[in-house]
């Protein structure tokens, strides 16, 4: 697989200690090679290695990995920076490189986004006989962040592939569902030119719907419907006809009862005008 061959990029940061076992780590999981002899890393460095998904999708993850010493950490806090996702090392075997999780868990929160994946990882897990700091201490670190937590040998190439992909897949998960932006940089994601455009165009059809939804016919002809109730004696007629029918015969009929009454006063009228008269002049 070509270097450039794939769809997305993802940015994950290698965090811990000196001695916690990011870089061999690291070389496992690029190069499935177990590192014998402790190196620390000096500055840092990174390595990538390229997934297919089931569905086709091609994710390139990088994987940063820096010196866990303290005189590095102008270094460390800009390399956390725009990191999909972080891998947080301690020593089973090493109570303070536990302790200085709090550190590590301080930078990223002041350097990177909200939406960040985070993993504990516990390594030496063969050094079982020489355990400081217990699973549960892990573990309930690991759920006060709402992330993942692992005891690891990193003699277990199957173990860290694992990792590294479940975190890929959470990460590509997000960007489906909408809830980041792969388009924006400080997710530590970068896309291919062709899956570029196809986002962008994705996003324009999705704008497009939108606006169609809310100027559509249905929703008119709603409002339409709605006048027409409030303001339409027609609609309102129409919508009780027996009523009507009922309310037109007893008009009629009392029209009937009222016309006799006033034919007989017509009648009457002029023979009492002509009483009166004769009256006065008798």
């Amino acid at each position: 697989m070509n270097f450039e061959d794939y769809q997305y990029l993802f940015k994950f940061v290698l965090i811990g200690d000196t001695g916690v076992g990011k870089s061999c780590f690291l070389s496992q999981y690029v190069k499935g090679k177990f590192i014998q002899e402790y190196d620390p890393t000096i500055g840092l460095e990174f390595e990538s290695k390229s997934i297919e998904f089931n569905d086709g999708i091609v994710v390139q993850n990088q994987l940063w990995d820096t010196s866990g010493s303290s005189q590095f950490m102008a270094i460390q806090k800009t390399f956390c920076q725009n990191a999909a996702a972080a891998i947080v090392f301690y020593k089973i075997d090493n109570q303070n490189s536990f302790k200085s999780l709090e550190n590590w868990l301080s930078i990223l929160k002041q350097v990177s986004s909200d939406m960040i994946q985070i993993v504990i990882v516990a390594t030496h897990q063969d050094l079982e006989t020489q355990r400081q700091v217990q699973t549960q201490q892990g573990r309930n670190l690991a759920d006060s962040l709402n992330a993942k937590f692992y005891e690891i040998s990193n003699h277990d190439k199957d173990q860290i592939d694992g990792i590294v992909n479940s975190l890929s897949y959470n990460v590509l998960r997000l960007i489906n569902s909408n809830k980041i932006n792969p388009l924006n940089t400080q997710y530590g994601i970068k896309m291919s030119r062709q899956q570029e455009q196809q986002y962008a165009s994705q996003l324009d059809n999705s704008e497009e719907n939108i606006i169609q939804q809310q100027s559509s016919p249905k929703r008119r002809g709603s409002d339409i419907k709605i006048e027409q109730n409030t303001f339409s004696p027609n609609k309102i007629t129409t919508a009780s006809p027996s009523r009507s029918q009922h309310e037109n015969e007893q008009t009629e009929q009392n029209q009937q009862q009222t016309k006799p009454k006033f034919q007989l006063l017509f009648i009457l009228l002029p023979i009492i005008i002509a009483y009166g008269l004769y009256q006065i002049l008798l």
